[in-house]
């Protein structure tokens, strides 16, 4: 059985239903009278976050069935760009998905048509991209097709036909992959194992030129009630690992916590982990990146009861030390009360001479708003200030749902953006109901998106 979104806080699916083939619920039904109240009570509403200075979102999956879920995007060199997603097979059950890509050489002008690349029997969720130099791996979790309760991760290099199982534990549990290259290895992290819904922090690391994964193996052990969400960068030599998670002791209780890996040979020495969201009782999906310099830049959400934040942290390689974790945005947004329960922010860098632009997005809803949007901030001086969040999707309607955000930089320092975005055209299924839509910034190699008030 999945659950909402690789186990978030709340809600479980009833006996015998999985999460990725969850029905329709009208989560907006019970809002719609709460807005005649706020409109005849005469109640201000929050001014809307500005829009960005992006490209008219667009979309890109064109999904017959309108379940295209969790998208991802990736960068490489020469204009190429990969996205990718879960999606329901056409001729299939609910439960019964596979991973589709879609590719620009471009920069994101144009799309080639969405293709599958799984060949696996079970059904397929949660991918996460790479490109390293002109190729591209794809990772996701499959729940067996002969015993829907097991779930694996599987690897694949895209236009080789190879499909890779990465040995390890079998889990109860859906999770996202996280992949990273360095110094010609492949790394990956997940949650899996465990007892129940316990997992643990698994890695496992393969040559690029290596047709095979060695058997993964734990590399942190739950203190609670699982060890959740992990994700990977590697340093600049290409030997350092970075892991970031999320630590749940109790239903209440959740940390982001940390881990440095040195690579050494075919072996990694870890690090004792460390407490990234010290005072913070409940902080959920972090996200990591490393820049030139050896400086790392972590994101994560918090929640406090309907309302989430999105949370920094740097860590400064020439002092060896972390800065004091800040909110982003000092005010809050709301999510829906189905799916996803929580806030997921994404990151990503851009680093021109010795200027590091770092960008977040993530999803929700202002007061006195209905929807979620995909809102962004960025940093022009590496994490140490941050503009005022603006919209990246524009949406407009109280159906019209902006989640799940991701996004990367190309080589050329422009910004590019997915979501799962709900359309009214779509129907009244507000959970399942997706197509993915893409935008990128009109700025171009100098990339300054926002105007402060009083600049030209």
């Amino acid at each position: 059985m999945f659950l909402d979104d690789v186990c978030p806080r709340s809600q479980v699916p009833p006996p015998g239903v999985s999460q990725w083939g969850w029905p329709a619920y009208r989560w907006l039904a019970w809002l719609a009278p709460l807005f005649v109240v706020v409109l005849t009570a005469g109640v201000a509403v929050a001014a809307a976050d500005p829009d960005w200075i992006g490209t008219e979102p667009r979309e890109i999956s064109h999904s017959p069935l309108n379940r295209a879920w969790h998208p991802v995007i990736e960068a490489g060199p020469s204009g190429r760009m990969v996205v990718v997603w879960s999606d329901q097979q056409v001729d299939g059950e609910p439960q019964d998905r596979d991973i589709y890509t879609t590719f620009s050489h471009d920069d994101g002008r144009t799309w080639s048509p969405a293709v599958v690349i799984t060949e696996t029997a079970g059904t397929s969720g949660l991918p996460d991209a790479l490109i390293v130099g002109d190729r591209v791996f794809v990772a996701w979790c499959d729940q067996e097709s002969t015993d829907p309760r097991i779930t694996t991760i599987y690897e694949a290099e895209i236009g080789t036909g190879a499909t890779r199982r990465i040995p390890g534990p079998f889990s109860s549990i859906p999770t996202r992959p996280s992949l990273a290259t360095g110094a010609g290895r492949l790394h990956v992290v997940f949650s899996g194992g465990g007892t129940g819904n316990i997992p643990d922090i698994y890695y496992a690391m393969r040559p690029l030129a290596a047709t095979a994964w060695p058997t993964a193996t734990i590399v942190y052990t739950h203190t609670g009630t699982g060890s959740w969400n992990p994700m990977l960068a590697v340093g600049p030599d290409g030997k350092t690992l970075h892991v970031v998670w999320e630590e749940r002791t109790s239903s209440i209780q959740r940390a982001i916590m940390y881990m440095r890996g040195a690579v050494n040979g075919d072996n990694v020495e870890w690090t004792v982990p460390l407490k990234l969201s010290t005072g913070i009782t409940l902080s959920v999906w972090p996200a990591i990146a490393a820049d030139a310099s050896g400086n790392l830049h972590v994101v994560w959400g918090e929640q406090q009861e309907r309302q989430h934040y999105i949370w920094y942290v740097r860590y400064e390689a020439a002092s060896d030390a972390w800065s004091a974790a800040m909110r982003i945005d000092p005010e809050p947004v709301s999510v829906n009360e189905r799916n996803p329960t929580d806030s997921t922010p994404s990151l990503a860098l851009m680093e021109q001479g010795n200027q590091v632009t770092v960008c977040v997005v993530w999803h929700g809803f202002r007061e006195g708003e209905f929807a979620e949007e995909v809102l962004l901030s960025c940093s022009q001086d590496g994490g140490q200030s941050w503009l005022p969040p603006q919209s990246m999707s524009r949406s407009d309607g109280p159906e019209e749902i902006s989640i799940r955000p991701s996004i990367t930089f190309n080589a050329a320092g422009q910004l590019h953006g997915v979501w799962q975005e709900h359309k009214s055209s779509m129907g009244s299924n507000v959970v399942d109901a997706y197509q993915v839509y893409y935008s990128h910034a009109l700025n171009y190699k100098k990339f300054l998106p926002f105007v402060r008030s009083g600049e030209q």
